[in-house]
């Protein structure tokens, strides 16, 4: 597990807050920006892409990979072998995420907070059901709405309530 507070605290900054990563690193490009909060772990063999910014506590397993500008709230808790695509967003406290793609412009995922399915997509962060309900009038987000129907069915296989 690597400590990314120790290992990032030599790392060049720029003027607004990225840690800038240097040559030699098999976990970030060299040159990628990263942006971390207080205590973050990451396990071994994991890959981040550039702009990603990590909130206090998250602690990313064991092989983890994470696209280009992804956002992690505070506590976030990614198991060993997570892929999120670029542009994933997931709020506070998030863990288990599973990634169902992308569609009319954000990426989704869907995942765990404290036993209830949460939905990522782009700056929004709410419960299952308040996803639903905020994209079932929307007749221009048909894709959207056939991810919320997977979405769905990943809360029940992982027991998670809808709100």
């Amino acid at each position: 597990m690597i400590d990314l507070n120790k290992v990032t605290a030599s790392w060049m900054k720029s003027e607004d807050g990225w840690l800038i990563a240097p040559a030699e690193l098999t976990w970030i490009g060299e040159g990628s920006h990263l942006k971390i909060g207080n205590e973050c772990q990451l396990g071994n063999e994991c890959q981040l892409g550039n702009e990603c910014q990590l909130g206090d506590w998250c602690r990313l397993g064991d092989g983890c990979l994470l696209g280009n500008e992804c956002q992690l709230g505070d506590g976030c808790q990614l198991g060993d072998g997570c892929r999120l695509g670029d542009g994933c967003q997931l709020g506070d406290n998030a863990s288990a995420p599973v990634d169902i793609g992308y569609a009319d412009g954000y990426r989704k995922c869907v995942c765990n907070v404290k036993g209830v399915a949460y939905i990522g997509a782009g700056c929004r962060w709410f419960c299952l059901a308040d996803a639903i309900e905020h994209w079932s009038d929307k007749n221009d987000r048909d894709m959207t709405n056939c991810l919320m129907m997977s979405a769905i069915h990943i809360a029940a296989v992982k027991g998670w309530s809808h709100e």
